[in-house]
C-alpha cells in the first residue's frame, strides 16, 4: 500500500470522527450549560403517568405527518410561527408558564435551540428539549402516531 493512501485513510477517519462525534457535543457546550434535555425514555414516562405538560413539535407540517408521525398529545406549531406566534401571545400566557413544555424538532437543531431559549426568555421557567428528537425517539423504538394522516 502506498505511504500516502495510508495517511490519506488516516485522515479521512479523523476528519470523520470530528465531525460525526466531536463537533455535535462541543456545539452543545457552547450553547450553554443552563440548556435542559430530557430523554426520550423519561418523557414517555411521564406520558405514561399523564403529567400535565405542553409537546411542541416545531418541525413542518410535512416532516410532522409524514411516514414516521409524531409523538402523540403533540402539537405542531412550525419554527416561523412558533416565533411568531409566542412574540405575539406571550403575556396572556401568563397562567400556563409553570407547566412543563417540551420542545420536539428532528434532531439537534439550532432552530429547536432558539425556541428553547425564547421560551426561557418569555418567563416559562420549566422548558426542555428532547434529547436528539424525534429521529432519537424512533431509534429507541417509542411510538408515533398519525402517519400520513392529518386531523381534520
Amino acid at each position: 500500500m502506498n505511504g500516502n493512501f495510508v495517511y490519506f485513510l488516516i485522515a479521512a477517519v479523523a476528519v470523520y470522527g470530528l465531525l460525526v462525534y466531536v463537533f455535535p457535543r462541543v456545539k452543545r457546550l457552547l450553547r450553554g450549560r443552563d440548556v435542559v434535555y430530557i430523554d426520550p425514555k423519561v418523557l414517555q414516562e411521564k406520558m405514561a403517568k399523564k403529567e400535565d405538560m405542553l409537546l411542541i413539535d416545531i418541525r413542518t407540517p410535512s416532516e410532522f405527518y409524514n411516514m414516521f408521525g409524531h409523538i402523540d398529545g403533540a402539537i405542531n406549531l412550525p419554527f416561523k410561527e412558533f416565533m411568531i406566534r409566542i412574540n405575539e401571545t406571550a403575556d396572556r400566557l401568563a397562567g400556563f408558564k409553570n407547566i412543563p413544555v417540551v420542545i420536539i424538532g428532528l434532531r439537534d437543531e439550532n432552530n429547536v435551540f432558539k425556541a428553547y431559549q425564547n421560551l426561557k426568555r418569555k418567563g416559562f421557567s420549566d422548558v426542555s428539549i428532547l434529547n436528539y428528537g424525534v429521529s432519537q425517539w424512533l431509534r429507541q423504538g417509542l411510538p408515533t402516531v398519525e402517519r400520513n394522516v392529518r386531523k381534520v
